[in-house]
Formats: C-alpha cells, sequence, structure tokens
C-alpha cells in the first residue's frame, strides 16, 4: 500500500451542476464582451440543456440571489430576459481554473 495523502474529488451537485451551465449559456462567447450577453428564459433553457424554463427560471433566481446575474432591465423580475453580471464571470472564470487544475 502506498504512503501518502489520497485527493478526493468533490463532486457538485446536481443543482450547482445546473446553476453552472445556465451561467455558462450566459457568458459572453469573447472576451471582452462590450455587452453583456442578452438572453430569453426559453434561449438559456435549450443553451443550458435544462430544456424546462420553469427549473431554468429558479435557477436564475438563485444565481441572481448570489449576484451572479441579472435579469434585463435590472430589477425587473417580471422579465424574460437575463444577463450574466461581472460577478458572473469573474466566478465563471474562476471556477473554470480551478476545474483545469
Amino acid at each position: 500500500m502506498e504512503s501518502g495523502t489520497t485527493s478526493k474529488k468533490k463532486r457538485l451537485s446536481p443543482s450547482s451542476m445546473s446553476q453552472l451551465q445556465i451561467l455558462n449559456a450566459l457568458a459572453p462567447n469573447s472576451a471582452p464582451a462590450p455587452e453583456p450577453r442578452r438572453l430569453q428564459i426559453n434561449e438559456i433553457a435549450e443553451l443550458s440543456g435544462l430544456r424546462d424554463e420553469k427549473e431554468t427560471q429558479r435557477f436564475l433566481f438563485i444565481l441572481e440571489g448570489q449576484k451572479l446575474v441579472s435579469p434585463f432591465p435590472e430589477g425587473d423580475f417580471t422579465s424574460r430576459t437575463w444577463q450574466i453580471t461581472s460577478q458572473g464571470v469573474q466566478t465563471l472564470r474562476q471556477i473554470s481554473a480551478v476545474a483545469t487544475n
């Protein structure tokens, strides 16, 4: 048996994975993007692979509470248009950096 530490990779919950998929769907395709990418809930559902608009909206509200996404226009929670925030882009970059290490 080999002595030393063994590293265990933590697994993300299905909810966390869905939230990451939504952030990825909203992330700008190129950096730096002149304006945030704004998408309708149905587009976000398709691009993220969730396909369910109500579930997508639920995750958007969770991400909004963490300041990672916002409705457009900002503060209009009846809007079907959402965008990633600069904090959301930064968080996504940090997660990507950790995942590749």
